[in-house]
């Protein structure tokens, strides 16, 4: 399974409290060791509430398990 997410890409998250909130991923944000080595890729992502724009971090799995066609 690829884990490969575009900006822009669109989901939804499965629990109740998030229920109907679309959110949309606005950046790749990655952390590397003094290597260079990947150690963790987050996404930034961003939805409405109440009119304002609310960010979170979210992994690539979430993202999978909620997209929307």
């Amino acid at each position: 399974m690829s884990l490969i997410i575009d900006i822009g890409t669109r989901f939804t998250k499965r629990s109740k409290a998030h229920k109907g909130k679309v959110y949309t991923v606005v950046d790749e944000l990655t952390t590397t060791n003094r290597d260079g080595a990947i150690v963790k890729v987050e996404f930034l992502c961003t939805h409405d509430f109440y009119g304002q724009p609310v960010n979170s971090r979210e992994c690539a799995t979430t993202i999978k398990m909620g997209l929307i066609a």
